[in-house]
């Protein structure tokens, strides 16, 4: 299972810049103070209002539609790639688009299958940028109060004795935007305990499109 080893830039607070204008106030010539006032709102007016260091980076998201199943026939699970948002405007990235990345989400459907134990979770689902040189973990924790701000429920971990359906989304932090994205899920070999039988590992890919 590869991990992520590429560091992200640190997030710096923006300074604001803000203009001051002092009025000299004079007891003769009040028509020459009216024209002085009239000048000095003009030229405050015309000064460009400063960007809030908070504000969502500018770009409008885009949802595709994916729309494939991944079968897993060892587990028994299912997992279905439903769509995936391009350009998400993150306050909490900003520093990472405005640097040339992308946030993407994914949204998945998991029907796992119940006759082993063990999870599904965002760590089974990797993302990558350069047409599957490198893959990168998602880091979804980072982003949970934006997507719920935004009506997506993050992806809990799934337990397999659990059973039933379950839908949530994923937030992969990309730091080089590309047209399309290669979306990995990989679960791991394993022996089955109390008897010599083992587990093949399992891995399948997807294709995230152009938005």
């Amino acid at each position: 299972m590869r991990t992520r080893t590429t560091v992200r830039t640190c997030r710096l607070a923006a300074v604001g810049l803000s203009l001051g204008l002092a009025l000299t106030m004079t007891a003769c010539g009040s028509e020459d103070t009216d024209s002085d006032a009239d000048a000095a709102v003009e030229v405050e007016s015309s000064a460009p209002a400063s960007e809030s260091p908070s504000a969502a980076p500018a770009g409008a998201e885009t949802e595709v539609k994916i729309g494939k199943t991944l079968k897993d026939p060892d587990m028994g699970d299912t997992i279905e790639v439903v769509s995936a948002v391009r350009d998400f405007p993150s306050t909490e990235e900003a520093d990472l688009i405005a640097e040339g990345g992308e946030v993407v989400l994914l949204q998945v459907k998991i029907k796992p299958g119940t006759e082993y134990g063990g999870r599904i979770s965002e760590g089974n689902f990797e993302i990558s940028w350069d047409n599957g040189g490198d893959f990168e973990s998602s880091d979804t924790r980072l982003m949970t109060e934006e997507l719920t701000a935004a009506k997506r429920t993050p992806l809990e971990d799934v337990q397999r004795r659990d059973g039933g359906e379950h839908t949530g989304w994923i937030a992969f932090q990309v730091e080089e935007k590309a047209d399309t994205y290669l979306i990995e899920y990989e679960r791991d070999g394993a022996k089955v305990i109390g008897s010599d039988k083992t587990i093949a590992e399992f891995t399948e890919q997807v294709e995230i499109p152009a938005s």
